[in-house]
């Protein structure tokens, strides 16, 4: 199909409209093994175009402006065979086929640069740059009569002068492409969390998908240097207790959530993705993630717009240890106070011994009276502290039930998919689902 055919502009539109439309063209566009990525198809289609506009703007009544080997603009006289633009409409730009063909791929450009700066770098490593520098460089505005052609061609340049800005101190970068394993191992993470083994009957009762895809940027794929950069990656409670979420959405819906200790954000995420799938009657920002670091929560708000919840999820500070166990409202990282809630979900939110009893008090002024917490952590063995969290809820006077995740779903919520992508993941590793109740003020 003709790349420049308003069918493929207008669907190229919409699958660049927001940031996971664009991570998911990306999936897309490395789905086969030799596939060079979105920017190998994008890059060709800018240069065309440009050329395409160029050409069109160099014919001018009585000569044609052609380009020299500096790509310097060359006036020569018309030869009887060459079809060029009538006198009458020379040097006309607004409104011309080619004008609006490269406005749009210059617009589709801006957009990605505003939101995904990892595809907006591998469309620069692919020449996308040396293509814009040209049209920055270009000063013929002037030769074209009209105001309306001279406003014209400055809109264009200011649509990849907002490029050049969004790519910072590195444009022009040198044109290197990157190999397709390297474009893959860019990509978020991408989650199919599943309800497992559901009940036809517990289908029935349900209103919401058995079935969430959820996208995950990691601040880096590495492990984390220290216990402040825990949230850095994604750990194996998280997918637990998201497939947990999925088989029980009931257990969120219609009401406020607070996920401690969100890291990445997944759980959070599933439970906004339930909230927004149950219809509008929930409230907007009904689930916020928490975390007490700046650079984890910078994160998660990425990760809440790059799966498109932003009118259900949102972020706040929140340091376990700033938390008192006694109050009927917990503090967030301005020292605000905030309303406690009715859920609160958390997944290996402990990392040292310390942690159990900063993160019972957190649960205690977050939940309301009559709230309840799910909660899924590793054993002592990978996470320390784990093994005295219940004692300290229950020091928080909170009530505790603790079950084997293994012996959940017939051990399905442990099954290795989504598990592999995780930090720390062993197979046969044990982890605990902790239900913890407040009781009623009576």
């Amino acid at each position: 199909m003709d790349v420049f055919s308003i069918e493929n502009l207008n669907s190229l539109e919409s699958k660049t409209s927001n940031p996971r439309e664009i991570a998911l063209l990306r999936f897309e566009s490395l789905e086969n093994v030799n596939d060079g990525g979105f920017a190998s198809s994008f890059v060709p289609m800018l240069r065309d175009s440009m050329n395409s506009w160029f050409d069109s703007s160099m014919k001018s009544g009585n000569t044609v402006m052609t380009r020299d080997n500096n790509g310097c603009k060359v006036a020569e006289e018309k030869k009887e065979d060459i079809n060029v633009l009538t006198p009458e409409l020379s040097f006309f730009v607004k409104g011309t086929v080619e004008t609006d063909i490269l406005y749009r791929v210059l617009t589709i450009y801006v957009n990605i640069s505003r939101v995904d700066p990892t595809l907006a770098e591998e469309l620069g490593r692919q020449g996308s740059h040396l293509v814009l520098s040209r049209l920055i460089r270009y000063d013929g505005a002037m030769d074209f009569e009209t105001e309306e052609d001279q406003d014209t061609i400055i809109e264009l340049q200011d649509l990849a002068c907002e490029i050049a800005t969004q790519a910072g101190g590195s444009f022009p970068v040198k044109c290197a492409p990157l190999t397709p394993d390297d474009l893959r191992s860019r990509l978020p993470l991408r989650f199919t969390i599943t309800a497992p083994n559901k009940s036809d009957q517990e289908k029935e009762e349900t209103i919401t998908a058995d079935e969430q895809v959820v996208l995950i940027n990691q601040v880096t794929a590495r492990r984390q240097s220290a216990q402040e950069d825990v949230g850095f990656v994604m750990w194996p409670s998280a997918v637990a207790l998201s497939k947990w979420l999925i088989a029980n959405p009931n257990s969120i819906l219609g009401k406020s959530v607070v996920e401690l200790g969100s890291g990445c954000g997944l759980t959070g995420l599933v439970a906004a993705g339930i909230q927004s799938n149950g219809g509008p009657d929930f409230g907007e920002h009904s689930v916020t993630l928490t975390d007490f670091n700046p650079t984890v929560l910078e994160n998660a708000q990425r990760n809440i717009s790059l799966n498109d919840l932003d009118h259900v999820a949102t972020t706040s500070e929140l340091d376990f240890y700033k938390q008192s166990g006694t109050a009927d409202r917990w503090l967030d990282g301005t020292g605000d106070s905030r309303d406690q809630v009715d859920v609160v979900l958390a997944a290996d939110m402990i990392c040292q011994p310390d942690d159990s009893i900063a993160a019972a008090n957190a649960l205690h002024d977050t939940l309301k009276p009559g709230g309840i917490a799910f909660s899924i952590c590793a054993d002592s063995k990978h996470r320390f502290g784990v093994d005295s969290f219940a004692e300290q809820c229950k020091r928080a006077g909170l009530i505790v039930e603790t079950t084997n995740v293994a012996d959940m779903y017939d051990g399905n919520l442990l099954c290795e998919e989504g598990m592999n992508l995780t930090s720390g993941y062993v197979e046969g590793m044990t982890l605990t689902f902790f239900q913890i109740k407040k009781p009623l003020i009576r």
